[in-house]
């Protein structure tokens, strides 16, 4: 199989599909969480949190839901490799909190390297104009696949 690589288009109908894939997930059903775009290489997901992801009386987002969305942010922006299959046997991700996060997020992922056997991507958070997180992930890809 040829080595995965990031397309220069996507296929019309992707967001919709991974959407529909991911949307009504239940882990984050109740999250206020949703895929806002994808394009070659990227997605960004958005946050409007809900009192599922809020610490109690501070009112900051769970530091365990922004890592989760920096996960799930990068996956999708590598699944555009793979016509939004995700072909990925673990992945490695790197988190560091700046500032607790009050309000929304928008999280925007984008491949750094890809590779027949890994994808490496960066994942920024942001809320409120400001840089809460800033992740890595190494996606290890399904033997196989990559060529």
């Amino acid at each position: 199989m040829p080595r995965p690589q990031i397309p220069e288009t996507l296929a019309p109908d992707l967001l919709e599909r991974l959407c529909a894939r991911f949307h009504p997930w239940p882990l984050i059903s109740g999250w206020g969480l949703s895929i806002e775009s994808v394009a070659p290489g990227e997605a960004v997901m958005a946050l409007a949190p809900t009192k599922a992801v809020i610490n109690g009386s501070r009112g900051n987002v769970n530091g365990g839901v922004l890592a989760t969305i920096a996960d799930m942010a990068s996956a999708l922006a590598l699944s555009t490799a793979f016509d939004g299959a995700m072909p990925f046997a673990t992945s490695d991700l790197h988190i560091r909190y700046l500032e607790p996060a009050r309000g929304e997020v928008r999280a925007t992922a984008q491949v750094v390297r890809i590779s027949g056997r890994s994808g490496i991507l960066e994942c920024r958070l942001v809320c409120g104009g400001h840089l809460v997180a800033l992740s890595t992930a190494n996606f290890a890809i399904k033997p196989g696949l990559g060529g």
